[in-house]
């Protein structure tokens, strides 16, 4: 299955795309190696029996849409519950739409955050194993490790997990932590981007769509160990996870991203838009009702909802 799986990367590499659909227009953010190599493995899989396709974050069906139809006998799910990127509230309905044009019986959305959909995931896919597992979703640490760690008992004993978005360090670490822990999987593949598509230039941008867009990690289950140990490059600085914690630990952390904000404003001189953030951080600090409920500035700000102690009796 190994040289199976290498086989299919190759192939998207040389050629992108297996199958699209030239009467529905499917936009989204991919580039078509990935969409070519996903197709593929979703076809090496159909062989299987009681496998099926999982994607965490679907956004307007892209990735789903045409891995499923690729083979459309094989199931196919999409975990989303369209809460960000989607400030008009359309996304769920483009999505069903696009589900509904091309006729996808063998694909299923799950409307729910992440963690709510894996935790109970058996209620979804019944007794099918996961064979392929698209992780698009939040891309902080904690989501990005937990999308790994709670799909672990639904995967099937040759798994294939494809990680987008894997230029972001913080998704890199996480991955390089998965691998650490569980060393019965390995990184197969790895491909990066020159920077992330927002920053390219219209030739690089280009260049993204045809090949991995933003970058991709691609971690298979090893049982017999052929691969040796592989691992995503990471930066070994305890600064990041220490701001990390410096931040939650302050009264104001829900403020972090406007300081962000207020911070990039005054580095480009945009004194108009510097002002504007910092009247919109007042205003926050006086309606928002979690400051107040705070009862210090930092460290344990509040510990209310806490128990002194308590003990987990045996049954």
């Amino acid at each position: 299955m190994l040289y199976d799986i290498i086989k299919v990367i190759q192939e998207s590499e040389t050629t992108g795309l297996l199958k699209g659909n030239d009467d529905v227009e499917l936009a989204g953010f991919s580039g078509t190696k990935l969409l070519g190599t996903l197709q593929r493995l979703v076809k090496l899989f159909s062989t299987q029996g009681n496998t099926c396709y999982l994607e965490i974050g679907v956004f307007q069906g892209l990735t789903l849409c045409l891995s499923s139809l690729a083979c459309p006998n094989f199931p196919c799910y999409g975990i989303d519950n369209f809460a960000f990127f989607d400030p008009e509230k359309k996304n769920l309905s483009i999505v069903q739409e696009r589900i509904e044009k091309l006729d996808l019986n063998n694909t299923h959305l799950i409307n729910q955050d992440y963690e709510d959909a894996l935790e109970n995931l058996r209620i979804y896919i019944g007794e099918k194993k996961i064979g392929v597992y698209f992780i698009d979703g939040p891309h902080d640490y904690r989501s990005q490790l937990m999308c790994l760690q709670l799909a672990l008992p639904y995967l099937h004993e040759q798994a294939v997990i494809i990680v987008d978005d894997s230029n972001y360090r913080h998704v890199r670490q996480a991955n390089r932590d998965f691998l650490v822990t569980h060393p019965e999987y390995k990184l197969i593949f790895e491909a990066y981007t020159p920077c992330h598509p927002q920053n390219m230039t219209s030739e690089q941008e280009q260049q993204a769509r045809k090949g991995w867009w933003n970058g991709v990690n691609i971690i298979v289950r090893d049982l017999e160990q052929k691969l040796s140990p592989m691992y995503p490059p990471t930066e070994r600085s305890r600064e990041l996870y220490e701001n990390e914690h410096i931040i939650h630990s302050s009264k104001f952390a829900e403020l972090a991203p406007n300081t962000i904000e207020l911070i990039t404003k005054l580095e480009h001189l945009n004194l108009f838009g510097f002002f504007k953030q910092l009247g919109l951080i007042k205003y926050r600090l006086i309606k928002n009702d979690n400051y107040n409920r705070a009862k210090y500035y930092h460290l344990n700000t509040y510990s209310d909802i806490l128990p002194e102690q308590r003990y987990n009796d045996p049954k």
